[in-house]
């Protein structure tokens, strides 16, 4: 996990990829709840002080990874930062994922072309 996070924050802070939108998955939703039955999120995250459960400890990695992200705006617009918790299995949740990249990428275009 913390090198996943090292990985997100050097790919978002890349000076290639600062004013790029991002999309951040955090796949296999199934298996991290699964393993929360069996063991604390505490161990990668001492710091944690919320419950062992899945939606706060979802959340709390979740904003681990939103803190990676030093945005700067684009054109007087904030870049965008688009998290999917996601299950790859599940393939309406993932044609909802791809509907979101596809307006992710119009709306950056746009932006770029002093549209929007």
């Amino acid at each position: 996990m913390i090198e996943s996070l090292q990985l997100f924050k050097s790919i978002c802070n890349n000076r290639f990829f600062r004013q790029a939108g991002m999309i951040l998955f955090l796949n296999k939703k199934d298996l991290f709840a699964e393993k929360l039955r069996f063991s604390s999120i505490k161990i990668c995250f001492p710091e944690y002080t919320g419950l062992n459960t899945y939606e706060p400890s979802l959340n709390y990695i979740q904003e681990q990874f939103e803190k990676m992200d030093l945005r700067e705006k684009v054109n007087g617009h904030q870049r965008e930062l688009y998290t999917h918790i996601t299950c790859a299995t599940d393939t309406e949740a993932m044609q909802f994922v791809f509907d979101a990249i596809s307006d992710m990428i119009i709306q950056t275009n746009l932006i770029h072309a002093g549209i929007f």
